[in-house]
C-alpha cells in the first residue's frame, strides 16, 4: 500500500470517527430523524450532479428498487438508530458499537448467501460478542429502556451488515459512484417525508448546531463518500474497509478534544477485544501456522 493511501485512509478514519462527535453534539437539538434528513439531503444534493450523466441514469432508471432499498438500508435507518444511541450514549462508544459492522456483514452473508464461515470466524464472532458485553456491562440496568441505545447501535450494524450483502446480490453491476448517489437520493426522499411528523423548533436550535448538521452532510457524508471511493479503486474494498478498525480511536481523540468526554481503560479494552475478533471474522488477522 502506498502512503498516498495509508494517508487517505486515516483521512477518512479521522473524517468517519468525527461523525458521532457531530451527531452526540445535535441530537438533541434536532432529533434523531430529523437531523439524519439533513445530513443525507444535503449529502444527495452533492452527489446528485454524478447522476446527471449519460451511463449513471441510466444505470439509476433501470436499478431504481433495488436503490431505494440499499438506502434504507445503508443510509436512513442505520443513521437514524445511531443518531438514537447518541442522545444516550457517548460518541466512543457508539463509534465502537458500529465497528462490529464487519460481523454481521460476514454473518448475513454466511446465513443468506450461503459464505462459508470457518471454526476461526466463528471464533471472531464470539471474541466480538464478549467484547460488546464488556463494553455495555456497566452502563445498562435490568429495565427494557436502558438497553434501547445499545440496541439502536447494534441494529445500525446489522443494517450495514444486510446492506452490504444487498448490494453484492442486486447491485454488482451497477458503478460505485451510481449506487451511492442513488441509494442517498432514496434515503433522503423517505427521510425528508418521515421527518414531517417529528419537526422540532427550528428556531430554538443553535447556529453551531446547524453547523455541525451541514459538516455531517458535506463531509463526513458525501466527502467522505468520494475518498472512499478513490480508496477501493486504489486498494480494493477489502482494503478500504479496513477502515472500520481505525474509526473509535479518531472518535475517541474528538470526543475529548471536542466534547470534554473521558476515555475509559474499559473502553479501549473493550475496542481491542472487539477489533481482534472482527480481524479474525474478515481475515485481516492470520494467527501463525505451527509447523510439527
Amino acid at each position: 500500500m502506498k502512503l498516498s493511501d495509508i494517508l487517505l485512509l486515516i483521512l477518512l478514519a479521522a473524517i468517519w470517527g468525527s461523525s458521532f462527535i457531530f451527531m452526540r453534539a445535535t441530537a438533541e437539538h434536532f432529533g434523531p430523524i430529523v437531523l439524519i434528513a439533513i445530513r443525507v439531503t444535503i449529502a444527495t444534493l452533492c452527489l446528485f450532479g454524478f447522476l446527471l450523466q449519460k451511463k449513471r441514469l441510466q444505470e439509476f432508471i433501470k436499478h431504481w428498487k433495488s436503490l431505494f432499498i440499499i438506502g434504507l438500508l445503508n443510509s436512513a435507518l442505520p443513521f437514524i438508530f445511531l443518531a438514537y444511541a447518541s442522545l444516550s450514549l457517548n460518541a466512543g462508544v457508539v463509534s465502537i458499537l458500529n465497528a462490529i459492522t464487519p460481523i454481521f456483514s460476514a454473518l448475513v452473508a454466511h446465513l443468506w448467501l450461503k459464505d462459508k464461515l470457518n471454526q476461526l470466524q466463528l471464533i471472531g464472532m464470539l471474541i466480538a460478542i464478549s467484547g460488546v458485553t464488556f463494553l455495555v456491562w456497566d452502563k445498562v440496568s435490568w429495565n427494557a429502556i436502558s438497553w434501547l441505545p445499545i440496541i439502536a447501535g447494534i441494529m445500525a450494524t446489522l443494517t450495514y451488515g444486510i446492506a452490504a450483502n444487498s448490494t453484492k446480490k442486486y447491485l454488482k453491476e451497477v458503478s460505485t459512484m451510481t449506487a451511492t448517489a442513488g441509494s442517498l437520493f432514496f434515503a433522503s426522499l423517505f427521510l425528508l417525508f418521515l421527518s414531517l411528523f417529528f419537526l422540532p423548533d427550528f428556531s430554538a436550535i443553535p447556529t453551531l448546531s446547524w453547523s455541525y448538521a451541514i459538516i455531517l452532510g458535506v463531509l463526513c457524508t458525501a466527502f467522505a463518500y468520494l475518498l472512499f471511493f478513490k480508496l477501493i479503486h486504489n486498494i480494493g474494498p477489502a482494503k478500504a474497509t479496513s477502515v472500520t478498525f481505525i474509526i473509535p480511536i479518531f472518535s475517541f481523540i474528538w470526543a475529548y478534544l471536542l466534547l470534554g468526554e473521558t476515555v475509559s481503560l474499559r473502553m479501549w479494552l473493550a475496542t481491542a477485544i472487539i477489533l481482534l475478533g472482527t480481524g479474525l471474522v474478515t481475515g485481516v488477522i492470520h494467527p501463525p501456522r505451527v509447523r510439527i
